[in-house]
């Protein structure tokens, strides 16, 4: 027996995008001052919980088929699918000195990651026999463990690198239409680089999972 794993980890990011007037401090206080009267700029970085659904209505065929193999030459009793991907919204505090030529504005970032929807597919051909499914469900259960280390893991380094890319300060520009274009795309550029890499990470470890010492272990769970 034998149970393979397919990890469709495909980094898609959604941003909400919010710019906000400040209209909190003193007209008359200079333009610096009220640049420093600005919300600090603030990252809040969350990992949404793993959930998954099981599904045991496809054949071996259809799973190996979803896996991108082909059935000639291999059989999927196993299978767990996984998006990784974030959510993001980002709101601007800003000021503008339009006689001046100059704007000033803080960041609010929030950006949700997940590996939602997350499907565990057992072929249906192996409800016959308790140990096959038994074994089978056990190894998927070891991929879905590296998608919650690896969710919890980017969670963690995105929390603690993304102020130093984007920045932790008050931003100034030109305008104020220059600085909320500027601060987006940095923020857009950071994560659309740090989910690529880690969804390289994600790939690497599932492989991982899928050891020979593992296939071997699988195919003698049960009696032939």
């Amino acid at each position: 027996m034998r149970a393979s794993a397919l990890v469709a980890a495909l980094a898609c990011g959604l941003a909400a995008l919010v710019a906000c007037d400040a209209g909190l401090s003193n007209p008359f206080a200079s333009f610096e001052a009220r640049c420093t009267a600005l919300p600090a700029t603030r990252f809040d970085i969350v990992a949404v919980p793993v959930r998954y659904a099981e599904d045991d209505t496809q054949s071996i065929d259809q799973l190996t088929l979803k896996s991108g193999k082909t059935p000639a030459t291999h059989m999927t009793f196993g299978l767990t699918t996984a998006n990784f991907g974030h959510r993001s919204e980002i709101e601007i505090h800003s000021l503008e000195d339009k006689a001046g030529g100059r704007a000033c504005g803080t960041l609010q970032v929030r950006v949700e990651v997940s590996m939602r929807p997350m499907t565990v597919y057992l072929a249906h051909e192996i409800g016959i026999s308790r140990c096959a499914r038994t074994a089978t469900f056990e190894h998927e259960m070891k991929h879905v463990a590296v998608f919650e280390a690896v969710l919890a893991e980017a969670a963690r380094d995105l929390d603690a690198g993304i102020g130093a890319r984007v920045g932790t300060g008050t931003q100034y520009a030109a305008s104020r239409a220059e600085l909320e274009s500027r601060q987006n795309a940095a923020v857009a550029a950071y994560l659309s680089q740090f989910m690529a890499d880690y969804q390289r990470v994600l790939h690497e470890r599932q492989d991982a999972v899928d050891s020979p010492e593992e296939h071997a272990r699988v195919k003698g769970a049960c009696p032939s």
